[in-house]
């Protein structure tokens, strides 16, 4: 069994060790030391990093009470110093600590146990049994967090026997046996963890909930503690300055410029909408004064390189809704060219999904749909092949 420092000094940065052996991994060399500050990754915090004798650890890992640490080399000599990143190692203890007392939070003021942690790179999470959680009910537990962060309550970390752990006011059951490390955080959190954690409270900082989602018949609570919440709002302010810059408004008044742009933004859609559909009603009627009429259909076969396929859906059912009219529509797309063919409802004796079908394969792509109307596709981007292609299909009709 390795002697974990960080068990009672999270704060440890320096510490010497013993190599007691070492072995060749699939990612490189592996050492275990008799004693060591490297938190391994266990639930929920992940791994420290630093070095061993100015070697970089890579990862670090538990097999069975055994702490091992990934390294680029193996030591040359057999007394070795280790030392945690320690930027790193204060984040996860702000995280990890903020966490007890969110946890504890919730359960205080909404009875709902935490099921879950995680912690990430830029937030971490808990996953709640609450089927629901509004945001009102996350700020309620957010302000009460907060006031015991700044209250800057004691953390202690008790080693307790399993035979006197039912003295404790444990906030869940241990999920281990024998001597059992406790941490408490004033008499708001008592918990078993065998995490690192900062001394007091206070060094939290700041708890900051960022998302609220469904997660698997549950909450899933992301936040973020300390430096990552000062990060976190600092992003957030220059988005709020900068859009204020840009839009020569007070701060204040984003939202309601953002409501005002939206208003605007609906508008000018709908009319954009409306003068592209009257657009396309005129190309539409062009192309079918143009189109060639054979045995009392009019077929219409273009290949159009400045629409849209929507646009084009669209130009086909305009064409499609004049008298016996069949509209056989190829449009420019980054993988080749999609196709559309519509007939009009005079017209059963045409099976649009027939036609193009056969244009289609010969063209080296697949199409499908129902007589009246039919979608497809191919990798054939030459404009003047597809005409011909298309023309020939409109042909055999």
């Amino acid at each position: 069994m390795t002697e974990r420092l960080y068990f009672r000094d999270s704060a440890l940065t320096t510490f010497a060790g013993r190599v007691v052996q070492h072995r060749e991994g699939s990612d490189g060399p592996e050492i275990r030391l008799d004693r060591t500050a490297f938190y391994p990754t266990s639930g929920g915090q992940p791994h420290d990093t630093g070095t061993i004798d100015g070697i970089p650890v890579r990862n670090v890992w538990d097999e069975d009470g055994v702490v091992w640490h990934r390294v680029d080399r193996a030591p040359e000599r057999e007394e070795i110093e280790g030392v945690i990143d320690w930027p790193r190692r204060f984040d996860h203890m702000q995280q990890h600590s903020g966490q007890h007392l969110l946890s504890a939070g919730f359960a205080r003021v909404l009875d709902a146990p935490t099921v879950s942690f995680h912690l990430g790179t830029d937030d971490s999470t808990i996953d709640l049994t609450l089927p629901a959680l509004e945001w009102d009910a996350a700020h309620a537990v957010e302000a009460v967090v907060n006031r015991v962060i700044w209250e800057n309550r004691p953390v202690e970390i008790l080693f307790v026997d399993e035979s006197a752990i039912h003295q404790l006011p444990l906030r869940r059951p241990p999920k281990v046996g024998g001597t059992i490390r406790v941490v408490r955080m004033g008499e708001f959190d008592t918990v078993a963890c065998g995490g690192t954690h900062v001394e007091r409270t206070g060094a939290v900082g700041l708890l900051k909930i960022v998302r609220i989602e469904r997660y698997k018949g549950g909450t899933r609570v992301g936040f973020k503690c300390g430096g990552r919440a000062l990060a976190d709002f600092q992003s957030m302010l220059r988005t709020v300055q900068d859009a204020s810059v840009d839009l020569s408004i007070h701060p204040g008044d984003l939202r309601a410029a953002v409501g005002r742009l939206q208003d605007d933004l609906k508008e000018t859609r709908r009319a954009l909408g409306a003068a592209e559909a009257a657009l396309i009603a005129v190309e539409a009627e062009r192309l079918w004064s143009e189109a060639p009429e054979r045995d009392g259909v009019r077929w219409v076969v273009t290949h159009v390189d400045d629409r849209s396929y929507a646009q084009a859906r669209i130009l086909a059912s305009s064409l499609a809704a004049h008298p016996r009219t069949v509209a056989l529509i190829a449009v420019a797309d980054p993988k080749g060219v999609r196709l559309v063919c519509e007939r009009g409802k005079d017209l059963p004796e045409v099976d649009a999904a027939t036609t193009l079908k056969r244009a289609a394969e010969r063209l080296g792509g697949r199409a499908g749909g129902l007589p009246h109307l039919a979608q497809g596709g191919a990798p054939e981007p030459v404009a003047a092949t597809v005409l011909a292609v298309l023309r020939t299909a409109a042909a055999s009709e």
